[in-house]
């Protein structure tokens, strides 16, 4: 089947529960964590800097899921920034820099080479903010496929821009076409 890629935002208000958990069964195969600014990450921010997710402080996770790819990215918010990693308790984010932003490389952790990575199951808590901050998910995916019947699915997401989204809560399903 053809696939492809994905993406949704979640953005965490401060009043928002602020731990990340798995969205799928996937294979971590590699960290990074950028380190950077602490932009706003609210509505008016994203309008007006350019670049703002990558400007960021932030922590990505790549890794492999059934479907192909996926990727998450946790983003530091103003004044925190702060992004504690579970797999990866010795994690620092936020820390002062004696060197110029952006001047060195991310710092990077591949846990393939320990093993086959770190496997993690769909609901497993991964992180945690201290504070609001943001959330981009990036995952390829059939655009459509064959189910029971020879009838297509194709999927789709079950919430849209500005839904309020709960722990456990389907980001998107297959849906008969």
């Amino acid at each position: 089947p053809k696939k492809g890629l994905f993406y949704c935002v979640v953005y965490l208000n401060p009043g928002d529960y602020h731990r990340i958990h798995s969205p799928a069964d996937w294979n971590i195969l590699v960290r990074r964590h950028f380190s950077g600014r602490l932009y706003p990450l609210n509505e008016r921010a994203i309008r007006t800097i350019r670049n703002l997710y990558i400007e960021n402080e932030r922590v990505i996770l790549e890794g492999l899921w059934l479907e192909g790819f996926m990727a998450l990215a946790a983003i530091g918010d103003t004044n925190i920034g702060s992004i504690e990693l579970f797999i990866e308790p010795e994690l620092h984010t936020n820390r002062p820099r004696k060197k110029f932003l952006h001047s060195e490389p991310p710092e990077e952790r591949i846990y393939e080479c320990e093993g086959l990575g770190r496997m993690l199951k769909k609901g497993d808590e991964l992180g945690a903010f201290n504070m609001g901050s943001t959330v981009v998910l990036v995952f390829q995916a059939p655009i459509s496929k064959l189910h029971e019947g020879d009838s297509f699915q194709e999927f789709r997401f079950c919430v849209g821009r500005g839904d309020r989204i709960r722990v456990g809560e389907a980001l998107g399903r297959w849906h008969s076409s």
